[in-house]
């Protein structure tokens, strides 16, 4: 899914930063990059601001239909009067106000191209072991659903990747709203999350919308949720159940639509009582998907050391001494001391035909804090 913009206002441009994935959004204010860019890819859709330099979006209009291009094409024009002056063509063209030109406008025109994409969407998650096979499929069977998914396994299994998944599957060309727990337990993560107006405090000197509405209409993921204090779960709770909320200062009501998934590394089931409250638990846990730790799927080394190293541009392989090893360690630290074992490793084999991992390098690891 990709989203062009030209455009010479760059605050026009920006306004949809927050809204798209990088992998997504290409912005252009000089028309001939723009144009040997189509050429290459035809985007999905292309967003043409009728303010470009000189009346050069006519001619713009005029090299695409020339090309043949297919894409939709959204023409931002000023004024509802401006209508009769759009120029005819053959392509595909909906002229929009300009006023009206934002994310959610864009999602109604994203979200067909979305349903009818077969895109392969590559998981983090490696692994042929029947656990991994297991998760992968539940995180597929769930991504497209209306329902609020939490993710629960000990710290390095690799949650993030999974929520990262679950939400391309379901918003291919959409950000994600992560946000770590850990920063919302005071005024200032408050104020950032729900978003205040002008002068709501003393410091309060400009308007913020909060990340509550950056998540409408995409995903927002909690991270460590079970850092939550029991008051701001209260807070929350209103939010999650009518997507209704109010900004710090504000006594408007706001509403967002946003996907909700969360990530814990213990059990909230056995949380609840001082640290989870059992109402907010219903309403983060209609699915639970369980990330199995590593000494659970040991067979799995092999692929994911792989697969690290040529993260690592590294060309070499780790030799089988070392891959027995390896997988007859416990990791308490799960994938991630997998990867800085193996990060340690490739950096010390210089000049070695493979490399070689051996019972210190795990030593160096347990003192490093995995094992208490």
């Amino acid at each position: 899914m990709t989203l062009f913009i030209l455009s010479a206002d760059w605050r026009f441009k920006e306004r949809f930063k927050q809204h798209f994935s990088p992998a997504c959004l290409r912005s252009y204010t000089v028309i001939d990059r723009a144009l040997a860019d189509i050429e290459q890819q035809c985007p999905d859709l292309l967003i043409v601001d009728s303010r470009l330099k000189d009346g050069s979006h006519t001619l713009l209009l005029q090299q695409l239909e020339r090309l043949g291009i297919c894409s939709t094409i959204l023409y931002c024009i000023e004024q509802e009067e401006d209508r009769r002056f759009v120029p005819e063509t053959s392509l595909c063209l909906f002229p929009v106000l300009r006023s009206q030109m934002h994310a959610q406008k864009v999602f109604e025109y994203l979200d067909p191209c979305a349903r009818e994409s077969s895109t392969y969407e590559a998981c983090g998650l490696l692994g042929e072991s029947d656990v991994m096979v297991q998760v992968r499929r539940q995180l597929v069977d769930f991504s497209r659903e209306a329902c609020s998914i939490h993710l629960y396994g000990e710290t390095g299994t690799g949650k993030e990747l999974a929520a990262q998944y679950l939400h391309r599957l379901k918003y291919p060309y959409r950000n994600i709203v992560s946000v770590n727990c850990s920063l919302l337990c005071d005024a200032l993560g408050k104020s950032m999350f729900f978003g205040h107006t002008k002068g709501a405090f003393t410091d309060g000197t400009t308007e913020l919308n909060g990340l509550i509405q950056e998540a409408d209409g995409s995903t927002l993921f909690l991270d460590e949720v079970e850092n939550l204090s029991v008051h701001f779960q209260a807070h929350l709770l209103r939010l999650l159940e009518t997507g209704q909320y109010r900004r710090y200062g504000d006594t408007t009501v706001h509403t967002s639509d946003f996907r909700l998934i969360t990530a814990s590394n213990e059990r909230l089931d056995q949380l609840v009582g001082d640290v989870i409250r059992k109402d907010f638990l219903y309403r983060i846990c209609d699915v639970v998907i369980a990330l199995p730790p590593l000494r659970e799927h040991l067979c799995d080394i092999p692929i994911l050391a792989s697969s690290h190293l040529a993260s690592l541009g590294v060309h070499k392989a780790i030799d089988s001494a070392s891959l027995d090893l390896l997988m007859d360690y416990d990791w308490p630290g799960n994938v991630r001391e997998l990867f800085s074992v193996i990060r340690r490793a490739a950096i010390t084999c210089d000049g070695d035909a493979h490399i070689h991992v051996d019972e210190s390098a795990l030593i160096d690891a347990m003192h490093y804090g995995w094992i208490s």
